[in-house]
């Protein structure tokens, strides 16, 4: 899959409240009704709780039946310890998407993608600011143990020259790079479909 429109752009990286009257619907093409609704009342949740605790909230969905499988508060960047791991391991064969949120408006991460690419189980990968401005990458294109830096070596080397040259001071070259990871990710495994769709009022 080629998302020739995908554009990652810098946000403004400050702290969104849910909004109850924000659409955190999700209607994925070829799910079940189940699926798409428990989808939804995940995102909803995420959104909402991590907007009370002012952290990142994780439910894993079993995206043939729609039901909650797993559920997990993280901190304020990141979400998914080690509980998350022995789950995934435990359940090899699931078909899960992985709804959490982030506490800004930021795009999904290299992490992010690196989860959904390098599991399985991890067939859909859904980011939602509090607000309702989602991000989802669904596929099953599957690299286990994909470590992007490496993945993606002749790119990201082409970028640490150009820092080191100084055409790139060290605040675009972070930006650039996550970036450059993200993209290339979601072309590759997001094979099923990649969607931005706001929900914000």
């Amino acid at each position: 899959m080629v998302v020739n429109d995908l554009k990652i752009k810098r946000e403004d990286n400050k702290f969104t409240e849910y909004n109850p009257e924000s659409d955190y619907t999700i209607k994925i093409p070829g799910l079940a009704d189940a699926a798409n609704d428990g989808l939804s009342d995940a995102c909803r949740r995420v959104a909402k709780d991590g907007t009370n605790r002012q952290c990142e909230v994780l439910s894993l969905v079993d995206i043939e039946t729609g039901k909650q499988k797993y559920y997990e508060l993280g901190d304020y960047e990141q979400v998914g310890g080690e509980k998350f791991w022995s789950f995934i391991e435990d359940n090899p064969n699931g078909n899960f998407a992985f709804v959490h949120n982030h506490p800004t408006d930021s795009f999904l991460s290299s992490i992010d993608m690196q989860t959904f690419a390098g599991n399985t189980p991890i067939k859909l990968i859904l980011s939602t600011s509090n607000d309702g401005l989602k991000r989802i990458a669904h596929g099953n294109i599957k690299k286990p143990g994909v470590f992007f830096d490496v993945y993606y070596e002749n790119d990201v080397k082409v970028l640490r020259d150009k820092l080191k040259n100084g055409t790139l001071d060290y605040p675009e070259y972070s930006f650039e790079l996550e970036k450059l990871k993200v993209e290339k990710a979601i072309n590759e495994f997001a094979n099923l479909g990649f969607w931005e769709v706001d929900g914000r009022v």
